[in-house]
Order: C-alpha cells, then sequence, then structure tokens
C-alpha cells in the first residue's frame, strides 16, 4: 500500500498510458479484421508455430532459411496452445513485442533526451503509414523484434552509461553484472533472430567500451555481457559448427547481400532506389505506397507526382538525418570540452553535470550511427536494385532511431532566449512546423491501413471459400505456386496440404519439405493456381494450366477443370 501511494499519476503519466493503449488499439482494430493481407511466408510462421505447438519440433531458424531466428513462431505457439491456432493470435503476439517495443522507447527517450521529447516520439511511432503498420504485425519473420532488441539494447547500454561511476560501491556494481548479462543475452538473442540488429548490437558495445572502459577492465563484467552473448546466440553458433559448407549463415547471407551488380552505375542506382522509394517507405510517406507485388499492398506507382513526392520525403530525411549527424558531432565535441574544463573543478555537481551531458551526446550520436550503418548496409546490397519497395523492411531499424533523427526540430520548437531575433523565431515555426505535419502524415497513413480493411476482408474471404470448397470436395493434397501453398496450408490448419511448384512442375521454394514429398507420394493430389497467374492461360472463355494438360496426356490421365472463386482447379476424374 505504501508502495501504491508513492506513486504519483500526473497528466504526464495519463498522457503516457492513453498514448500507449491508443497505439495498442489501432492495431488491435486493425488484426481484428484480418489486415493486412496475408501470405506464404507469413503462413510459413504459423505453420511453425503449429508445429512446435503440437508436434514438439523445435526449429533453429526460419523455415527454408538458415540466418533468421524462429522467435515469432514460438511466441505464436505458446499464444497458440492457449487460445488456438488462428491468424489473429499470430498477429496479436506481434502486437505484444511492439507495445513492449513502445515502452521501451519511451523510457529511452525520456532518459536520453526529455519527458516531453519521450510523449511526442511515443505519438510518432504509436501512428505510422499502412506500409509501416503491415510490416510490424505481419509474421515475416525478425522485423518486429528487431525494433524491440534494438531499442532495449540502446535502453540497457544508456543506463549502464548515465549511471556509471569511476568507484561504487559492492552492491550497485552486483546490479550492473545482471544488466551487462541481460545486454549480452538480449545482444546474442537478436542476432540470431536478425542480423538487421547489428547495427544496434555495434553502436551499444562501443558506448561502452567508450565509456565503462575502467569498468569493463574488472574480469567479471566482460566476462558477463559474453556469457549473455554466447548464450543468446547459442543456436546459431552451434548449428554453424556443424552446417555444410554453403550452407552456414555467414555464407547465405553473402550470398544475399551479393547478388545483383557491383559496378558505378548499379550503385548509383541502388542508393539512388533507396533514398526515393525504400527511405519513404518505411518511415512513414502515406500517399504513394511502393510494392512490387500486388500481394503486399497497393504496388509502385511510378506516374511523375508519385515519384516526385516519394522523392522529395526520402532526400529530405536523408538531409535531416545528416544534419542530425553533424549537430550530435558538435554537440559532443562541446560536451567533451566542457567536461574536461570541469573535471578538475571543485564542485562535484559541475563534474557531474558535464558528465552526463557527454554521456548524453555520445548516446544521441550512437543511435544516429546505429541509422546511418543501418542505411549503409541496405543501400550496398542486392535489396534496393530489384525490389525497394518491398525489400524496405529491412530498413525498420530507423524506427528505433526516430527520436535521434527528429531531436534537432524539437531543439528549435523548444528553445527559450530572453531575445529572441527573427532568425530564431523564424528556425522555431519551421521546426513546429514539420513536427506538426509530420504527425500530421502520420495520422492520415493510420487512417489509409482502416479504408483497406473491406478489401482484405474479401480477399480473406475468398481464402476460406477455396479452402472450404477444397475441404468439401475432398481434396486435401495440392500442387501451387510458392505465394497460395503455405498461406492456404495455414488457414486451413493443415486440412489442405500444398506443395510448391514452378512452371515445369518440379519442386520449388519448398520451406518445409515434408509437404512436396506427401504431396508427391499421393498420385490423385489436384493442381489449383490463380487465374491471373503465370501458370494460367484462359483461352475462348475456359481456363488451362498448359503443363498440367502436357503431362496429361502423355500420362493418359484426365482432369476435371473447376474454377472457384478466381483459382482454377485440376482434379482427377
Amino acid at each position: 500500500m505504501k508502495f501504491l501511494k508513492s506513486i504519483r499519476i500526473g497528466t504526464h503519466e495519463l498522457l503516457f498510458v492513453g498514448l500507449l493503449v491508443l497505439a495498442f488499439v489501432i492495431r488491435l482494430g486493425l488484426i481484428s479484421q484480418g489486415w493486412p493481407t496475408t501470405n506464404s511466408d507469413e503462413g510459413t510462421i504459423g505453420l511453425m508455430g503449429l508445429h512446435i505447438a503440437f508436434n514438439g519440433e523445435h526449429p533453429t531458424f526460419y523455415y527454408g532459411q538458415y540466418y533468421m531466428g524462429p522467435h515469432q513462431a514460438y511466441v505464436a505457439a505458446l499464444l497458440f496452445r492457449l487460445f488456438g491456432p488462428s491468424l489473429f493470435m499470430l498477429r496479436f503476439g506481434l502486437l505484444l513485442i511492439f507495445t513492449l517495443f513502445l515502452l521501451s522507447m519511451y523510457l529511452l527517450t525520456r532518459l536520453v533526451y526529455s519527458r516531453g521529447w519521450a510523449l511526442f516520439c511515443l505519438f510518432l511511432l504509436g501512428t505510422g503509414s499502412s506500409f509501416i503498420m503491415a510490416r510490424e504485425l505481419t509474421a515475416i519473420g525478425g522485423y518486429t523484434e528487431t525494433l524491440l532488441f534494438g531499442s532495449l539494447l540502446f535502453l540497457l547500454a544508456s543506463w549502464l552509461v548515465m549511471t556509471y561511476r569511476p568507484y561504487q560501491r559492492s552492491l550497485e556494481c552486483r546490479w550492473r553484472i545482471v544488466v551487462y548479462l541481460a545486454w549480452g543475452l538480449i545482444a546474442g538473442t537478436s542476432l540470431w533472430d536478425d542480423m538487421l540488429s547489428a547495427p544496434f548490437v555495434l553502436m551499444t558495445g562501443l558506448l561502452l567500451v567508450v565509456f565503462c572502459w575502467r569498468e569493463l577492465l574488472q574480469l567479471i563484467t566482460p566476462l558477463a555481457a559474453l556469457i549473455g552473448l554466447l548464450v543468446g546466440m547459442f543456436p546459431l553458433l552451434y548449428y554453424n559448427l556443424y552446417a555444410q559448407p554453403g550452407k552456414d549463415s555467414l555464407s547465405v547471407l553473402s550470398g544475399l547481400r551479393s547478388k545483383g551488380g557491383q559496378d558505378m552505375a548499379h550503385i548509383l542506382l541502388a542508393l539512388q532506389n533507396s533514398a526515393s522509394i525504400s527511405v519513404p517507405m518505411m518511415t512513414g510517406e502515406p500517399f504513394c505506397q511502393a510494392n512490387e507485388l500486388s500481394i503486399f499492398g497497393p504496388t509502385t506507382s511510378y506516374a511523375l507526382p508519385c515519384a516526385l513526392t516519394r522523392s522529395l520525403w526520402g532526400y529530405s530525411y536523408i538531409l535531416l538525418l545528416i544534419i542530425a549527424l553533424l549537430l550530435a558531432l558538435w554537440g559532443l565535441w562541446s560536451a567533451w570540452r566542457e567536461w574536461r574544463i570541469n573535471r578538475d573543478a571543485e564542485l562535484i555537481e559541475a563534474q557531474w553535470e558535464s558528465r552526463r551531458w557527454l554521456y548524453r551526446q555520445g548516446i544521441h550520436l550512437a543511435l544516429l550511427f546505429s541509422a546511418l550503418l543501418t542505411f549503409y548496409l541496405y543501400a550496398f546490397s542486392s535489396a534496393p536494385l530489384d525490389w525497394p519497395g518491398i525489400h524496405a523492411r529491412y530498413l525498420i531499424g530507423f524506427l528505433a532511431v526516430t527520436p535521434a533523427i527528429f531531436w534537432p526540430l524539437w531543439q528549435g520548437f523548444i528553445s527559450v532566449r530572453a531575445r529572441m531575433n527573427r532568425l530564431v523565431q523564424a528556425r522555431r515555426i519551421i521546426c513546429v512546423a514539420l513536427l506538426t505535419l509530420m504527425g500530421v502524415l502520420l495520422m492520415v497513413g493510420g487512417v489509409d491501413a482502416y479504408t483497406q480493411v473491406p478489401a482484405v476482408h474479401a480477399s480473406n474471404e475468398r481464402d476460406m471459400i477455396l479452402i472450404n470448397a477444397l475441404t468439401s470436395r475432398h481434396v486435401t493434397h495440392i500442387y501451387s505456386d510458392y505465394w497460395t501453398c503455405n498461406k492456404l496450408t495455414f488457414l486451413s490448419n493443415e486440412r489442405v496440404i500444398c506443395a510448391s511448384i514452378n512452371s515445369q512442375l518440379k519442386d520449388d521454394h519448398n520451406r518445409y519439405h515434408r509437404y512436396y514429398d506427401l504431396i508427391d507420394a499421393d498420385a490423385k493430389a489436384a493442381y489449383i493456381f490463380p487465374a491471373d497467374s503465370a501458370f494460367v492461360v484462359k483461352q475462348g472463355g475456359t481456363y488451362h494450366l498448359p503443363a498440367v494438360d502436357a503431362r496429361a496426356q502423355s500420362s493418359g490421365l484426365t482432369y476435371q477443370v473447376l474454377v472457384i472463386d478466381g483459382y482454377v482447379l485440376y482434379q482427377e476424374r
């Protein structure tokens, strides 16, 4: 009771709870309506959750990949065991992870910057364009956890830096050892989950080395961090110790990064696509969503108005990042000079204040360098060359650096001087206008997500109609394309098992190969493809699967052809 009486709930605390609940409810409303559109990548995570929860499987990686951890699937498995498997419960786990991210970002921003800025950043991150919220709420592996892990790494490292004293009591040291252990555990787990967390691990580790180096000279402190790191990474390390040549995580990642040209023309194109398409998509541009595949949402528009809008947004964001970096470097230099002046001062309070200012500037700069490193790793890869819209999700780490990138605008807004000349007044007006504009546009993006709900709901209904039609005809084993297979298998709770094939009807991109082996052993397995796919040809009002027709002719089989709500089904007579 005494603890409860000591808690003071004021306007700030009420706003914090309100903004957190609002962000949660906005996303809860969307996933309860089946938004966004699901796909086979998400179906794979759902199937992993089913197999963990009910088949006793313990995958080390996302099915079919050797570098992305299965964390989303394990969260889904727990919820499936408690509440039963469904698309909603799969995404509800992501919503919980995202809410923890918002909480950790609020605590980080409050610790390093200010209470007011923490609330405003909570508002910015709690809203978002339909593209951003779709990445946050779609279980396609790694992205939502990257936000949580990145924010937690900076929160723990910032606390260690901000509370560091050269000489501390033994009780305080014991608690700090526990925090070092937690930092190592989160760092290792995040690297196993997705290498997108690497910039956050690197920069927070560098923070600890630069500002807490005396503490790290004690054996117990780096040992605690190392033990945590090894425990968190153990599944990843264990797999790679016995991986076949070419299937180890580093080889797979290197292969993915090296695809595409390395000449100057390709490098410039990758930089252009990164700045003018990928950055706007992953930072909230709400009007011209860029997707190269319709299954992920509205397709990319290359009309001049959209191209100009995205370019203006993207290059402005990069410019703001550069300005923030330059100001942060100057701030760190100024803080270091003041610390040098005050470190021999007799006033302990002056020494401590100058040290805290130096710590804050260092953390601020580390956050910005995390964003810069994230952009560098993305822009100098093959990702922005082929699908700069879809692959924009690799820049999701930008969201965790929002407080640092927009901090100059907030400083310009709150700056108060005894005498404000016209230049200072103009700067303040510009900063207020830009922050307001950003907030309004992100809210517009949230509204846009809700306008997509009817179309997504209709798509989900078609999927269930198809599943019910198949099961009513006792069609439980089917061949189809990748983007149909695992989606239908998960949504049907494995009542319909699907194997992915290519245009030559060969095994293609089966993440869980047991499905293909099962279907391949069934001589009566059916074929089903979307009517608008490359597998289907329409002639005179009738649909054909030329590859299946050719196989039927050579084998003497006959098929009944049905069209079921946009899908063409070949079922053996």
